[in-house]
């Protein structure tokens, strides 16, 4: 069946940002690539990466997790492109999310009562296993809705901060450039959330400001040494602001860790090889 003009227009302007976002990776991987051998030229110690002239992310961009000072993310300018990538350069997976819908889902048309809902998020770093907390339930019923309907596929995590949080859900994997989101916004559920309760391995949603959230999620990875040890990690420092509606399973951790340790553009987060979603499949119980 034909797709309709409106839609057709979104898409084909998604497609124009994918294939710049990735001709821009392109250029920068050339650039790293000629500037490793004019050390070579030259016999000089010089820096391996130069910084970008682009701005960095506005800290008030859409759907950041929190604004923190960047000494608290644990991911500076100095090692942020420091060591080999933990997640391996893999060719960017079809997608095409719909950013239309109009409104949220009732989460009595997607969650039944009774069941037991968890999901496997695929990445090309890895898979990580989440069991959802059904009673944030409008929130899961939107994450089970999307998941279902492939929005997440090929999708990549444009936002990585190590020490911090990994975040990802952006139709266009560009954080604070419309769309941002499905087209919709749901309401926060955080009674009862205490700062406390954002430690290493829990699900949340990002937002913009109370009510605002949509598709994009993150993970927080604050504390990995006490995580990756079995012990009890501290929390990120995030105001109760965002819903929790899931949590990592511990055999997941390595898979967060490693999205975590991603090596990043100086001055923003993004990460210098793309990690992607590959789909998520949502498992009942």
């Amino acid at each position: 069946m034909e797709r309709n003009p409106k839609r057709a227009r979104k898409k084909e302007a998604r497609d124009r940002r994918s294939e710049a976002l990735m001709a821009a990776y392109r250029r920068r991987r050339v650039a790293r690539i000629v500037g490793v051998a004019a050390v070579l030229v030259a016999i000089v110690s010089l820096m391996l990466y130069a910084t970008r002239d682009d701005e960095p992310d506005s800290p008030a961009a859409t759907n950041e997790a929190e604004q923190t000072p960047e000494e608290g993310t644990g991911a500076g300018e100095d090692d942020a492109g420091a060591g080999e990538a933990p997640c391996p350069e893999v060719e960017a997976p079809k997608s095409d999310p719909i950013t239309d819908y109009g409104s949220a889902p009732a989460p009595e048309e997607v969650l039944e009562d009774g069941v037991d809902y968890s999901a496997v998020i695929r990445t090309s770093c890895g898979n990580i296993k989440v069991e959802l907390l059904e009673e944030r339930r409008a929130t899961v019923a939107n994450f089970v809705f999307l998941a279902r309907e492939g929005y997440y596929d090929g999708l990549a995590w444009h936002r990585v901060e190590r020490n911090f949080v990994i975040q990802t859900g952006d139709p266009n994997n560009i954080n604070g450039e419309p769309p941002d989101g499905p087209g919709y916004s749901i309401p926060d559920e955080v009674e009862g959330t205490r700062d406390a309760d954002y430690v290493y391995g829990v699900l949340a949603m990002a937002n913009a400001g109370p009510d605002t959230g949509g598709s994009q999620f993150f993970f927080v990875v604050h504390d990995p040494e006490a995580a990756l040890a079995g012990d009890d990690p501290q929390p990120a420092g995030l105001e109760p602001l965002y819903t929790i509606f899931g949590r990592a399973s511990r055999g997941s951790y390595e898979v967060l860790d490693k999205i975590a340790r991603q090596p990043i553009e100086p001055n923003n987060s993004t990460p210098r090889i793309p990690i992607y979603i590959e789909s998520i499949d949502i498992v009942e119980k």
